[in-house]
């Protein structure tokens, strides 16, 4: 597994701490208007202590995306021994969807550390991590579809896609105004978004 070839280090408990914390607050107050004292404080940690796991605020945004990624692997080593692809489709965009301003800081820590062109060790064992998950996600897709028609790896990675831009749909018209007089009942929207992509994986 690439998890091992990449040796991801296990975390700290304070490592733990400072990144949960940081992500709650980027989910309530802009990443950018948040310093290293206040992730420091918010952690509970020393500054001694922030320096011995983290390099700067950028590394921090790097931890929250490895670790995010990281509790995608026991999705897909479960459903890849147990599952098919209609449970893969359905249950990695809830993953995605069910909290959505998560996914939102996500999406901004990942374009900013992309605009950096950031090289820290936690963001390069991200980008490999993720990768292996698309090829790991496309395998199950291809095999478990393989009895319909024969699935080419890159039409596999389509509905990878599919998902990916789901999740980053849902995360942008969330906020917009609109949204919440188009949509009235947003739990049934994230269940039609679901039922309809758990049809791509086939007859149940």
């Amino acid at each position: 597994m690439l998890t091992s070839s990449i040796a991801i280090q296990p975390q700290s408990p304070a490592e733990t701490a400072l990144i949960s914390s940081a992500l709650n607050l980027f989910t309530i107050h802009n990443e950018n208007s948040i310093t290293v004292t206040q992730l420091i404080k918010a952690a509970g940690i020393s500054r001694s202590v922030f320096y011995k796991h983290f390099a700067n605020k950028d590394d921090v945004y790097a931890a929250i995306l490895l670790t995010d990624e990281l509790a995608v692997t026991p999705l897909l080593t479960n459903i890849g021994a147990s599952g098919g692809a209609a449970d893969l489709l359905e249950q990695y965009l809830k993953y995605r969807i069910q909290f959505v301003k998560k996914y939102r800081v996500l999406m901004r820590l990942e374009k900013h550390l992309q605009a950096t062109d950031c090289t820290l060790e936690r963001f390069v064992q991200w980008q490999l991590l993720r990768r292996q998950h698309v090829d790991e996600f496309a395998a199950i897709i291809e095999l478990d579809l393989a009895h319909l028609k024969p699935l080419e790896r890159d039409k596999a990675r389509f509905h990878y896609g599919l998902l990916w831009s789901l999740a980053s749909g849902m995360a942008h018209i969330t906020e917009s105004d609109l949204f919440p007089e188009l949509i009235r009942d947003r739990r049934g929207f994230s269940r039609f978004l679901l039922d309809s992509v758990r049809t791509l994986g086939g007859p149940k």
